[in-house]
């Protein structure tokens, strides 16, 4: 009989070894919650901490892209001007230029109106989003005062002898780089701000299939997304690009300038208009409309010489016809390209298509800087 006791009292320490064990688990787990979240709030202090590194900031501060406005640029001012009224500034998004009919289409899904035009920076606080050139940028930024740039190019023309937060990354949208700061400052997008920001992300990553799309513009997709009330991230991309290929009602003048940069190498001046059509015979047709109408606009733009690069990106086509402004802007894409491009007579055609961010401009900034002007 005192052996039956004994095995009665086993199963009774077992569960008291349970309960022991279990409840020093979680215990021990909200033990290393509760340091976590103080890590996480001392995180968000430190990250908070750089805006007060300026100072006090006195006036409105006003965020914009780049002129030829697109969807990431114009997205991108959007966040980041409602992420520095998040932290207390006054803040406010502007435009350089007309928006293009993919962003106009992003925008309407939002609810949104385009930021206003900016004309003049001249005296104002300036935070630039998606460039660092002063070619690209406002009139008068050299005479602004220019509290931060943001961007996913590489380093610019712009300058300043103050402090100014800075944050330049290798990534796919440069709206990924200001969900980042979301995250950094323990702030979320509101519906509308996260829907141009997904938008902002699709278009510059082309539905993240882009060769630079990163893990960091995937996962900001995914929460943007599920923010956003957006379920299926393709078919929204898709009614963006239709917008996108639409030129209806448009000048050929104005689709040169839809999405049109400038750039500075060693002195010379030059401008790279994009475009995208959905098939080769509408590629041709505007290449051809496009050579035609280079001399107007060197004229008016004041560059040395200018490329249009019109794509055709869907399926499983990629195709880039790339267009010089005359014999010394066909000198530069023969040499960059004269070994993989075939030239048809107006066009040097090149299978993939090739981007202009990150293989036209260092290929053109290379042969510039080997060739200076003498």
């Amino acid at each position: 009989m005192k052996g039956k006791r004994n095995w009665r009292i086993i199963p009774v320490l077992v569960i008291v070894l349970i309960a022991v064990s279990v409840g020093g688990y979680f215990v021990g787990e909200n033990i290393a919650s509760s340091r976590y979240q103080a890590q996480r709030g001392k995180d968000i202090l430190l990250n908070r901490s750089a805006w007060d590194g300026l100072g006090e900031i006195e006036g409105p501060i006003y965020v914009t892209g780049h002129k030829s406005p697109d969807s990431d640029t114009v997205g991108s001012a959007i966040a980041y001007a409602a992420l520095l009224r998040a932290l207390g500034y006054d803040a406010q998004p502007v435009v350089l230029g007309s928006v293009n009919h993919e962003t106009q289409y992003i925008l309407d899904a939002a609810k949104l109106d385009a930021p206003p035009l900016l004309e003049d920076a001249s005296g104002r606080n300036m935070a630039l989003v998606d460039h660092s050139e002063y070619l690209q940028s406002a009139d008068g930024l050299q005479d602004a005062h220019i509290i931060s740039i943001i961007d996913h190019h590489g380093d610019g023309t712009v300058q300043t002898g103050n402090q100014l937060i800075y944050d330049a990354r290798p990534l796919g949208a440069t709206a990924t780089i200001i969900w980042l700061r979301y995250r950094d400052a323990g702030l979320s997008p509101d519906q509308q701000t996260a829907l141009v920001m997904m938008g902002a992300i699709l278009s510059d990553t082309k539905n993240l299939q882009a060769e630079k799309t990163t893990f960091a513009d995937r996962e900001a997709l995914r929460e943007l997304s599920g923010i956003a009330g957006i379920s299926d991230t393709d078919a929204f991309y898709n009614e963006m690009y239709k917008a996108l290929l639409s030129y209806e009602g448009m000048t050929d003048e104005e689709i040169y300038f839809s999405d049109y940069k400038e750039y500075e190498t060693e002195g010379r001046k030059y401008g790279i208009a994009c475009m995208k059509v959905y098939d080769e015979e509408s590629a041709k047709d505007l290449a051809e409309r496009m050579k035609a109408l280079f001399p107007p606009v060197l004229a008016s733009t004041g560059m040395e010489m200018a490329f249009v690069k019109v794509s055709i990106s869907h399926d499983d086509l990629s195709i880039a016809y790339l267009v010089p402004s005359d014999d010394a802007a066909a000198e530069v894409l023969e040499a960059a390209f004269g070994e993989t491009a075939v030239f048809d007579g107006t066009s040097y055609v090149i299978t993939p298509s090739v981007s202009r961010k990150t293989v036209m401009v260092p290929a053109i900034t290379d042969y510039l800087k080997a060739h200076p002007e003498e």
